[in-house]
């Protein structure tokens, strides 16, 4: 399993670095391995400038806590929330290391196994909980309020349990579904509203906001 996600993940590098080459602000709709439930909208964004962990909290982002899982190459990996939504950032010291192992990284706090749901192999740092058969809803979500409660991994035994992971939850998903690269930064994204499988206006608007 480990392998066919590494190499799905290596043909998808190969292919954004392509279209990334074609112009600014190139989108690319991935469906997790051709299934077309669980779409994400990637988008690959050229810069030269070096963005900071300042320039992301100017446009409101409000940093909360360093990952839990280490992130080879970035000089900040933190989650926090912007516009009432969860997102996560990652910088790196150049837009080719965006594009390389800001991508990887993406890739897997965006995956979702053929359920939709997170895959609890511990390599996921943020999830959801949904309620049980919530996959089989996905129409209604668009239209329905959902309840989702982030929260990290579970923690190795004799390690802090963060409150959330104390209660009940019957399904995890990815908290991250559309990320935007933009030179040396990565954005990932919780849908709006905390609709699993929401589009994200804040990776949508991110250029425009950090460029105005």
């Amino acid at each position: 399993m480990f392998r066919v996600r590494a190499l799905a993940t290596s043909l998808l590098i190969i292919a954004l670095f392509t279209v990334s080459c074609g112009g600014d602000g190139s989108v690319v709709t991935d469906t997790e391995g051709g299934n077309p439930d669980f779409p994400k909208v990637i988008r690959m964004i050229e810069s030269t400038t070096n963005f900071t962990e300042d320039d992301v909290k100017s446009i409101g982002w409000k940093a909360q806590k360093d990952f839990l899982l280490d992130y080879p190459g970035a000089t900040t990996a933190k989650w926090g929330f912007l516009n009432a939504a969860e997102v996560g950032v990652l910088i790196y010291p150049s837009a080719d290391d965006a594009k390389t192992l800001g991508v990887a990284a993406a890739e897997a706090q965006t995956f979702h196994n053929e359920l939709g749901e997170a895959p609890g192999d511990g390599t996921m740092d943020r999830t959801s909980c949904q309620s049980a058969g919530w996959q089989s809803a996905v129409q209604e979500l668009s239209n329905g309020s959902s309840k989702v409660s982030a929260s990290y991994l579970e923690p190795e035994k004799g390690g802090d349990i963060p409150p959330s992971q104390k209660m009940p939850c019957p399904v995890r998903v990815p908290t991250y579904n559309d990320y935007t690269v933009i030179g040396n930064l990565v954005m990932m994204c919780e849908g709006d509203d905390g609709k699993p499988l929401e589009p994200s206006t804040n990776c949508k608007e991110l250029e425009k906001w950090l460029t105005k």
